[in-house]
């Protein structure tokens, strides 16, 4: 029989009272361990959809834990759908991410210790990283984008034009018309208006069958996004980390979410102008939103694999090694 992936729930709590959900997928059996990976899921999904991915790192020899954002996952049954908090839920959901951080440090001092965010969560990941002292072997940023502050801004007067008409709490047609309405227009007419995700059609019909996927996020979440990044992309915000930390970049260059590819260009070429010096990228053909559910997540993973154990200091063969400051565009 196969071996069994074990999986263990947990929580942690912090200040305000918040209990963070978290998800461990420990290395079992005799595979040696490299190190430990945080996954800091995107928006309208939750930790457990990277269930199969975890399982790809810990056969790799990496330890996987992965927590539910406020408003997301479990959090989802004693709180609101996609609202993080009445005040500050920007800070809060940064804070929760160091809190996590924290206790993966006190269980595996010993270990390199990765971060890997996706769309939503890769601007949690650069929030964090932009306001907290940390001490990570290297980021990984899956479906991500850039855009100049401008757009940011512009959407302000939007967002609190639909807070007094229907609440923080309410869900706006208009900033949802603006935002992922948008995104399943390069794939219609189709089946779903989630074709966007994944050429996978399993992965689509999961993720609309999956109650805690799919939600349109409250006008005060995308305000606190909104300002978190206005401040990560501001003011020479970026340059706040740390320039000699390794960073990853990854996407499908059909993901509307990262403009086709072009925003994690524009992503990368922003690093690299704000003095970050360990710096790769790939584009992969055809790819949708999340490359880690796609028809070449093999691929994909395998790529993140070889990446995370040159910067682990695990010895590889040179034709598997990836060379820093590159800029790639994958099959």
């Amino acid at each position: 029989m196969p071996a069994r992936q074990i999986s263990s729930l947990f929580s942690i709590h912090v200040n305000d009272g918040h209990e963070i959900p978290v998800r461990a997928w420990p290395v079992s059996g005799k595979t040696a361990v490299k190190g430990v990976i945080h996954i800091s899921h995107g928006m309208a999904e939750h930790s457990m959809r990277y269930a199969s991915t975890a399982k790809l790192l810990n056969k790799a020899g990496f330890h996987v834990y992965a927590h539910d954002h406020r408003g997301h996952g479990l959090n989802c049954e004693t709180s609101t759908p996609g609202f993080y908090a009445e005040t500050d839920g920007w800070k809060k959901v940064t804070e929760d991410l160091a809190a996590v951080q924290k206790h993966i440090e006190s269980q595996h001092p010993e270990l390199p210790r990765f971060l890997l965010g996706h769309s939503m969560g890769s601007f949690i990941t650069m929030g964090y990283l932009t306001t907290q002292p940390s001490n990570l072997q290297g980021v990984i940023l899956s479906g991500s984008n850039y855009d100049p502050t401008a757009k940011y801004h512009a959407l302000r007067p939007i967002l609190k034009a639909e807070k007094i008409r229907i609440g923080s709490k309410g869900r706006s047609p208009i900033v949802e018309m603006l935002t992922f309405g948008s995104f399943n227009k390069p794939y219609e007419p189709s089946e779903s208006k989630f074709e966007w995700l994944s050429r996978l059609k399993d992965t689509v019909t999961q993720y609309e069958n999956d109650p805690y996927c799919g939600f349109f996020s409250t006008n005060q979440l995308w305000e606190d996004l909104i300002n978190g990044l206005i401040s990560t992309y501001s003011n020479n915000g970026l340059a706040r980390i740390p320039s000699d930390l390794p960073i990853y970049l990854f996407a499908g260059d059909k993901d509307p979410v990262g403009d086709m590819g072009k925003g994690v260009v524009r992503l990368t070429k922003q690093l690299l102008n704000t003095g970050h010096t360990d710096i790769a990228m790939k584009l992969y053909p055809n790819g949708r939103h999340e490359m880690l559910n796609e028809t070449n997540a093999d691929i994909v993973v395998s790529d993140l694999v070889a990446w995370l154990k040159q910067k682990a200091g695990v010895a590889m063969p040179t034709s598997q090694q990836q060379n820093e400051n590159s800029v790639s565009v994958a099959q």
